[in-house]
């Protein structure tokens, strides 16, 4: 197992229970792309790097009934999350990594990655989206990052930075990436900032499920990681007791040639 892929063994059941959904406005974006790719309905749609498989589930929501989308997560733990949620009949989870897409020469409509592709090699990434991509297919980068603006995710960053492990990648200029693709084109670019109001202990929850947050948990011990969270986000607090956190949701997009 990589360490990479050990990383999300470990934080599975937070991951699952804390990680937000997507705004429906994000999500219903990369349907209305894939949708009108010009190929058959039976190609299937890869979600790569789908973990517990919050995007997967929500994007084939807004697909067409029938339309097979298929999760490909190397952890065994993160699949075992998603596969016990409840999802639609064309919704598959199957081991696989990024660099290795299990399809075929133009097997896919659309080659997605939520909140993901900054941990995977992206130029064999990229290689591999174009060969499993038909002409017209989407290649789809979805991701959540903390808003700076935000003095929560502020507080989060500062507690992972000070206890927790070394950030293990920086954040990929996607515009640039993908705009420099051979054989693709028609790049666009959607922001969608979004204010979440948690609870405390979903404030704990969430910061925790980092995965720059297990030396925490080995170190403190998880009831204390999360009391000292709690007491952070108690501070941040509105009058209704929640925490406004704020994420910044993104799409880039690009298109087959």
């Amino acid at each position: 197992m990589s360490k990479q892929s050990d990383r999300f063994q470990t934080a599975s059941d937070r991951y699952a229970q804390f990680r937000p959904r997507y705004p429906d406005s994000i999500v219903r974006r990369v349907a209305g792309r894939i949708v009108a790719v010009p190929v058959e309905s039976a190609l299937p749609v890869l979600d790569v790097g789908s973990g517990t498989g919050i995007f997967t589930r929500q994007l084939a929501a807004a697909l067409p009934q029938g339309m097979p989308i298929i999760g490909i997560e190397p952890s065994f733990r993160m699949r075992e999350q998603a596969m016990v949620q409840p999802a639609s009949l064309s919704v598959f989870y199957r081991d696989g990594n990024a660099e290795h897409l299990p399809v075929e020469d133009g097997g896919a409509r659309g080659v997605v990655a939520a909140t993901a592709a900054h941990w995977f090699d992206r130029p064999a990434f990229y290689r591999e989206a174009a060969r499993a991509l038909p002409s017209g297919g989407i290649l789809a980068i979805v991701e959540y990052v903390r808003d700076e603006q935000s003095p929560a995710a502020c507080a989060v960053v500062d507690f992972l930075a000070r206890h927790g492990e070394a950030r293990a990648y920086s954040r990929p200029d996607y515009t640039a990436e993908l705009g420099a693709l051979a054989g693709f084109g028609q790049l666009e670019e959607v922001r969608e900032p979004v204010t979440f109001h948690l609870t405390l202990p979903e404030f704990a929850g969430l910061a925790l499920s980092s995965s720059h947050a297990r030396k925490i948990v080995e170190d403190m011990g998880e009831a204390e990681a999360t009391a000292r969270l709690q007491a952070i986000g108690s501070g941040l607090s509105d009058n209704d007791g929640k925490v406004p956190y704020g994420y910044v949701f993104q799409i880039f997009m690009t298109q087959r040639a």
